[in-house]
């Protein structure tokens, strides 16, 4: 578990600079990229996830998880060595689909990976601690986004003034270092033992296939992830488009909003949602933070030029919110992924729901980028407030977010809490926290008023008491 933290570290400063943030969408416009075709790369990169069905087959039943995941892994880390080299390797014509060549192939070998990974996870963090775990790991990974974010942000600003064709090498330097810090990530991992999981030689695909849908509980459970990813894949492109384009927000601003800030939310959030998921169970935890969640893309509609704390005030109870669903999903993933000592095909749990979700992920893609073609010059209002085809695809995402949440009223999950009794313990916890950071700091001023009062009073006396030596 010390060697699956410490490689997120490594994993977390590749994730926060190439996954996220100013850096993917400048790089991608650098390269001549559409709206329409920032669509398409989303729906190529959740297609891949295809891959994690034969690849769950093949560790399933002849072995070597840890020799799948480790070479897959750091194949899909090395391609950003490609990416960063698009410029400098491929003519202009070829710049936009070299990238999304790469970054598909990229995200083929992260999906060949995950089936192994997520197995391998589940067998070795204990079902008790899962939610307390992966917080505090959630956390570390954070604090180095923090820093990455901070970082790529004020290198991207200083390369701006430059030109776009110092702002396209710098983009192209900084995801060479984060490649191979990502490959750091994995070769990091080769530490850890694979010893519980045991492989099937007599297992047949049909098998295979059709064990995780005779699971009722597995059937609610994929309908919740594929309706809320479907609100949810295109939203991330089209945030970063909406603040650089409509809103005409600076790099710094960009990353300071979207990422500085829900970074330093997650910090404190994280713990407290993952005490919850072990204390209280996965599906309260889902309903609370899903219903908590289902108006963070709309809220981006009151962001404009002239007032953008509106909206954007909304959007962080959201944020603060988005760890509950996390951890939730993930804790219950991980449940029906374990191997449970060799007696069940786990990682088949894992890849029939990435396969669904990837199929929610390509239609989400597809959908935003031709809302995006259909709408591009569109122009409209809510309650006064100027609308574009961003919006659109912002309210429809929060009407996604909601309906997802209907599929887990028929999820089952043995000794877990009741939703209220969740909901009375979550609302605690926060008054809790926020009576103790109102008057952790007014205390703390009163005592150093004593001691300072203290102090000036025996200072005062010192001379008085001299007269008595």
């Amino acid at each position: 578990m010390w060697y699956v933290t410490t490689a997120w570290v490594f994993g977390a400063a590749w994730m926060y600079t190439t996954g996220v943030g100013a850096a993917p969408t400048r790089y991608g416009r650098l390269l001549g990229m559409s709206d329409f075709q920032f669509g398409l790369l989303a729906a190529l990169l959740s297609a891949s996830a295809a891959l994690q069905l034969p690849a769950s087959y093949f560790v399933e039943r002849y072995g070597f998880r840890k020799s799948v995941l480790l070479v897959a892994g750091i194949i899909h880390r090395a391609l950003w060595l490609a990416i960063a080299l698009v410029p400098w390797l491929l003519p202009r014509a070829w710049w936009w689909p070299g990238l999304v060549l790469f970054m598909t192939a990229s995200a083929s070998f992260s999906n060949i990976a995950t089936p192994g990974v997520l197995s391998w996870f589940a067998d070795l963090v204990p079902e008790r601690v899962r939610g307390r775990y992966f917080s505090r790991r959630a956390q570390i990974g954070q604090f180095v986004g923090l820093a990455m974010t901070l970082i790529v942000g004020e290198v991207l600003d200083l390369a701006t003034p430059l030109g776009d064709e110092v702002v396209r090498r710098t983009i192209s330097l900084l995801f060479t270092a984060a490649a191979l810090s990502g490959i750091a990530d994995f070769v990091t991992l080769t530490r850890v033992p694979d010893t519980k999981h045991h492989p099937d030689p007599t297992l047949r695909l049909r098998t295979l296939l059709l064990k995780p849908w005779r699971d009722r509980n597995f059937r609610w459970f994929v309908g919740f992830s594929a309706t809320l990813n479907f609100g949810l894949i295109y939203v991330g492109q089209y945030i970063w488009l909406y603040v650089f384009d409509v809103v005409g927000m600076t790099n710094r601003q960009a990353n300071f909003l979207l990422m500085i800030v829900p970074i330093l939310i997650g910090l404190v959030s994280y713990p407290v949602w993952g005490k919850i998921v072990d204390r209280w169970g996965c599906k309260a935890t889902l309903i609370v933070a899903g219903v908590l969640i289902s108006h963070g893309a709309a809220a981006w509609i009151f962001v404009t030029r002239e007032t953008w704390w509106v909206g954007y005030s909304a959007a962080v109870v959201a944020m603060a919110a988005w760890p509950g669903v996390d951890l939730a999903s993930f804790s219950l993933l991980l449940r029906m992924g374990g191997s449970d000592d060799g007696r069940r095909q786990g990682s088949a749990y894992i890849a029939a729901n990435s396969l669904v979700v990837a199929a929610a992920g390509l239609l989400s893609g597809l959908f935003g980028g031709s809302m995006a073609k259909l709408f591009a010059d569109w122009q409209g209002s809510l309650f006064g407030w100027p609308m574009t085809y961003h919006g659109l695809l912002f309210l429809i995402s929060g009407g996604l977010r909601l309906l997802a949440l209907a599929w887990l009223l028929g999820l089952k999950e043995p000794q877990a809490a009741s939703t209220l009794t969740a909901v009375r313990y979550i609302v605690g916890a926060l008054y809790s926290n926020m009576q103790h950071a109102v008057y952790m700091p007014v205390r703390r001023l009163i005592r150093f008023g004593r001691w300072a009062y203290t102090l000036s009073r025996w200072r005062l006396l010192r001379p008085v008491l001299r007269l008595f030596r």
